[in-house]
């Protein structure tokens, strides 16, 4: 009899463990190695003239650039698209910076056009910025760049400890990979913890990212670099508590907050006021 329950315990326990471990497994394949997305805009749309790049990271991976040069300027500023989609969409987001600045649009690595295999959520992603501020100097931007980034991409320009980086404009950043994961499957209820133990494991484990230490809120706190944060009130994908958690760890950043705005609606609820904000800002810490 007791054999019996020790069979049965075991199995109940070692069933459960093994489902958990193939569900949790499928989850982080489908968040690391997502779906190309390219999306059909073109600079051309925007009345702008791109050259086309290559960008190389210090660990080898070969990223899809456009260079729009602004030939009466000496200010450069980098624009980082979000998760898991392209360059082409922030086109709408940033396009009018090119009548005041160089821009320089890339796709992170394992999105786009761009190579790679995995999306870190800004762990790896901070080597792409890297490339961008590598390519810009080698074009003579010598005193220092901007960063434009949404979503993912405004999270790891907080990540990025780039000295050449000396303005940020964040759109939408998360303020803590990991905690950005545990409200995404908020709806799981008890069952989320182990499901997101498991998936930190198996980051852990395959990319050699430790998902818990992915904090632009953290890494933010000692920037003494411009920002500019920007997050809509009405924003279910990564709340507006993100931008305040970033702002209380550095006080010295400026924080807009867009009534009405969803995730990615900042620019289209604010209108004119997004592209004169966001202009004045370059221009006064460039």
């Amino acid at each position: 009899m007791n054999s019996l329950v020790f069979r049965i315990s075991w199995r109940l326990a070692l069933y459960p463990t093994l489902a958990y471990a193939v569900i949790s497994f499928i989850f982080f394949w489908l968040y690391v190695h997502p779906a190309r997305n390219i999306g059909s805009s073109r600079p051309e749309e925007f009345g702008l003239e791109p050259e086309a790049l290559k960008l190389k990271t210090s660990d080898g991976v070969e990223l899809d650039a456009w260079f729009i040069p602004n030939k009466t300027s000496k200010k450069a500023v980098i624009i980082c698209h979000g998760y898991p989609m392209d360059k082409s969409d922030v086109l709408g987001l940033t396009s009018y910076l090119a009548e005041g600045f160089s821009l320089l649009y890339f796709d992170f690595r394992a999105t786009g056009r761009s190579g790679g295999f995995f999306s870190t959520g800004g762990a790896k992603e901070v080597l792409d910025i890297d490339a961008a501020v590598k390519a810009l100097e080698e074009r003579g931007f010598k005193s220092g760049v901007g960063i434009f980034g949404f979503s993912m991409g405004a999270a790891t320009a907080l990540l990025s400890k780039n000295p050449s980086i000396k303005a940020r404009v964040l759109d939408s950043p998360y303020a803590d990979l990991g905690a950005e994961l545990d409200y995404t499957f908020s709806s799981w209820g008890i069952w989320r913890k182990p499901l997101l133990f498991m998936m930190k494991a198996w980051s852990l484990t395959v990319m050699g990212v430790n998902i818990n230490s992915v904090s632009p809120a953290k890494n933010t706190a000692a920037f003494a670099a411009p920002m500019l944060l920007v997050h809509g009130d009405a924003d279910e994908q990564i709340p507006y508590a993100s931008s305040a958690a970033i702002k209380a760890a550095n006080p010295a950043a400026e924080l807009w907050l867009v009534k009405g705005a969803g995730h990615g609606e900042n620019r289209y609820r604010a209108g004119d006021e997004y592209k004169k904000r966001l202009t004045a800002f370059f221009s006064k810490n460039l």
